[in-house]
């Protein structure tokens, strides 16, 4: 999702976009900009500046300039990669302002021009200024030239078809869900039956601990990839909410099966089951929200970018 303040500035600076920001060219200098994602604490703006492959002494020097005029630039935290630059501007209560940002480009323009960083209106592969064109790199922008895309989408392409070729299927990939879950399911029963506590917050662990089995046992990564994981979640949940009840029961000196009969006939102990199950799915669901709609496809994709 892109925020209103980077399609402004994308609408200004006729810059491209990818699905979560807006990036392109500022007096020669490349820059991707965009918002944190939604579920971020706390929620921050960035501004990532590519640069030339950065010695120490480059990166030291731009250390020590944003370190002493950070107060000026009103940003929050950064970040010095071999070859870019990375901002943060924390939102807490109050938003950054355009003003702001374009404070910032100018100040990194004319600090990259004083250590030696050439500009980058070429392509950041092979430094070639011939037929370079934008492009969306796993949702950042960079500049490319036909060969280094040509090149970079056939490396891509091996890369998926081996990928492919390890992953086994959804089934597979539920099954390790499910077994995964499980540890997760043994702690709860244990902090509801022996710590005597509301364990629903492991619900949230379980999601987790079924993201990881999924992946783990190579479960096929497609369209139905993240349905059959919330979908072993909530199998998990109900299965270790209904195994507390029960446990609780035979701690209370029932066997095994007058337990079960209980939780099957006994109408308060299927409201304390369903309360459980439903302070659980509450605290689960931003983890499956999460899953569905932010969780980004492992995918690697380069692909000409779409002008803002």
């Amino acid at each position: 999702m892109i925020f209103p303040k980077a399609k402004k500035i994308a609408k200004e600076l006729d810059w491209y976009k990818t699905k979560d920001g807006v990036f392109g060219l500022y007096k020669d200098y490349f820059f991707n900009v965009g918002d944190g994602s939604l579920l971020s604490n706390p929620q921050y703006k960035y501004v990532s500046a590519t640069t030339d492959t950065l010695t120490e002494e480059q990166k030291l020097q731009i250390k020590t300039e944003l370190e002493t005029n950070k107060k000026l630039l009103k940003f929050s935290n950064f970040e010095i990669g071999d070859n870019s630059v990375f901002v943060q501007f924390f939102e807490n209560l109050t938003f950054t302002k355009l003003k702001t940002v374009y404070t910032l480009f100018d100040f990194l323009v004319d600090l990259f021009k004083k250590v030696g960083i050439s500009e980058q209106n070429k392509c950041h592969n092979c430094d070639s200024k011939d037929s370079v064109k934008y492009y969306e790199l796993n949702d950042n922008g960079v500049l490319l030239c036909s060969p280094c895309f040509r090149q970079i989408e056939n490396s891509y392409y091996e890369v998926e078809r081996e990928r492919i070729s390890e992953e086994k299927n959804y089934l597979t990939g539920f099954l390790g869900s499910l077994v995964f879950s499980i540890p997760g399911i043994i702690v709860w029963v244990l902090i509801a039956v022996y710590l005597e506590r509301l364990a629903s917050a492991m619900a949230m662990v379980i999601a987790f601990l079924g993201l990881k089995g999924y992946d783990y046992f190579k479960g096929r990564h497609g369209k139905m990839t993240k349905y059959i994981i919330v979908f072993s979640n909530i199998i998990s949940i109900l299965i270790a909410n209904a195994t507390t009840v029960i446990a609780l029961l035979v701690n209370e000196g029932l066997t095994i099966n007058q337990s079960i009969q209980e939780f099957q006939t006994n109408q308060a102990v299927k409201d304390i089951f369903n309360q459980n199950t439903m302070i659980s799915f509450i605290l689960a669901f931003f983890i499956w929200i999460w899953l569905l709609f932010l969780l980004k496809d492992k995918k690697m994709t380069v692909k000409l970018a779409d002008k803002f």
